[in-house]
């Protein structure tokens, strides 16, 4: 199983250094991605599936966080999947607000490839963040209301 945890950590290193494809090369071609913000609010929320979607999930956070720090701190083994916990901080388009939180990855893992990546993290003060203010004062047309969780 520790050979689970320093995988995962590869991969981290590989997000630090911009390195998409080898992410990309370790992910199942059917993966799930997850990530707990409402797509009709942050466009790199919600569900994805396939190596393509993850792609499409990777170049909306490159147009919209500017990063500050992304820390992951531990790395907890399980059977199957690694827990990641971490820190980050950074700005986001277009308000230019800025985040400061704490996240759980999840990592589902199955023959050295990727199978399923969650993430949790305060979707509430992420959203503040995007749109520069408090989530109540934010309009949303009732067309982008409509669940968009496959991408």
């Amino acid at each position: 199983m520790t050979d689970n945890v320093e995988f995962v950590k590869s991969l981290y290193d590989a997000y630090k250094r911009g390195d998409l494809e080898t992410i990309l090369a370790a992910s199942d071609p059917n993966i799930r991605w997850f990530y707990n913000a409402d797509p009709a609010l942050i466009p790199w929320g919600g569900e994805r599936n396939g190596v393509a979607a993850v792609k499409e999930h990777f170049r909306e956070i490159g147009a919209h966080v500017e990063f500050e720090s992304f820390l992951p701190r531990e790395f907890i083994d399980g059977q199957n999947f690694v827990t990641v916990l971490g820190h980050s901080t950074g700005r986001l388009m277009p308000s230019r607000g800025h985040f400061d939180i704490e996240w759980a990855h999840i990592l589902r893992i199955q023959d050295g490839k990727v199978l399923e990546f969650r993430e949790y993290l305060d979707s509430h003060a992420l959203v503040q963040a995007y749109f520069g203010g408090d989530i109540d004062s934010v309009t949303v047309a009732p067309s982008d209301l409509e669940p968009q969780l496959n991408h």
